[in-house]
């Protein structure tokens, strides 16, 4: 099974207007301005990721109050953003390989709540296919070209974690200003920074993505997130609250590189070292109650590390 996310571009976003009174759950929203919205036209109620956020077909427009195909499931109060959006379904089309012929899987309706975008689980995709989504407006049968679609591999292919999970770490689910490309691009350097930090005792890609993994990478990404957006001088508690974010994953980090965490698969089995690794500890003080050996500098350039399960031998 495959995780696909289709974020949602700002591309077919288009006329903007605010709720000009409060709307109970129903069909009718008294706007601000109904200029350039038209009957058959789709609409999102509330801001793009907002939990409350809902995407409804106009039936009618009469000079301010808009008319809805269907009733809304929430209420919204005045001054509540509404957008006009020009598609209101995601297709989803498989191949085997990033150049070949893409077979239509699923379509699926604009989840205008979720943070990352509309959410499919392929079942019979596996980590090698590949896969685009268009947009596609149901009334006009309008389909936006699926040669023009980016080629991707589903989103538990390539990353130890989601947007969405680092979003929620650093308390950005509402943030709406703090597009998912900027927090791709943190998550992009701590799985970068994490992978270098291992890399000499572990295989990479890793052959799984263990939850300490995830746990680590949303840290890192999260704590540059706070600190690179408000900066010290913004907001100097939100920074250091980063920071910590940022210590714990590297103490995390090191543990792993000591060998005191192992990194483990989904079934709670070691993911394996590489073959010429053997971990070894030592200390740099002789007579310690928990001494495990020293390093000494024999000269310039050679040194001996003494057992460190039997450092008096």
């Amino acid at each position: 099974m495959q995780i696909l996310q289709a974020p949602l571009e700002s591309s077919p976003l288009t006329e903007i207007t605010y709720l000009s009174d409060d709307a109970t759950a129903g069909t009718s929203l008294s706007v601000e301005n109904a200029q350039g919205f038209v009957a058959n036209d789709y609409i999102v109620i509330g801001r793009m990721g907002n939990e409350m956020a809902e995407l409804r077909k106009i039936a009618s427009v009469t000079s301010n109050t808009i008319t809805l195909s269907s009733a809304t499931n929430f209420s919204h109060v005045d001054g509540t953003q509404v957008q006009k959006i020009l598609f209101n379904q995601r297709k989803f089309y498989r191949s085997d390989s990033e150049t070949g012929t893409y077979q239509l899987i699923a379509t699926k309706d604009i989840e205008v709540d979720r943070p990352d975008g509309t959410f499919y689980e392929d079942s019979a995709g596996t980590s090698s296919s590949w896969y685009k989504a268009t947009y596609y407006n149901e009334y006009t049968l309008t389909e936006t070209s699926l040669d023009d679609a980016i080629a991707c591999q589903a989103a538990e292919s390539d990353h130890y974690t989601s947007l969405d999970e680092i979003r929620k770490q650093a308390g950005f689910e509402e943030a709406f200003g703090i597009s998912n490309e900027n927090i791709s691009e943190y998550r992009d350097e701590a799985e970068s920074e994490f992978e270098s930090s291992i890399s000499s005792i572990y295989t990479i890609p890793l052959s799984s993505k263990p939850k300490i993994v995830r746990q680590i990478i949303d840290l890192l990404a999260a704590g540059n997130l706070l600190i690179k957006e408000y900066g010290m001088e913004a907001d100097i508690e939100i920074s250091k609250s980063g920071q910590r974010m940022i210590d714990r994953a590297y103490e995390l980090i090191g543990k792993i590189v000591k060998g005191e965490l192992k990194l483990l698969d989904d079934d709670g089995a070691e993911i394996g070292l590489k073959s010429n690794i053997n971990l070894a500890s030592t200390s740099n003080e002789y007579g310690l109650e928990d001494d495990r050996g020293s390093l000494f500098n024999i000269n310039d350039e050679r040194f001996s590390f003494k057992d460190p399960e039997n450092p008096t031998s």
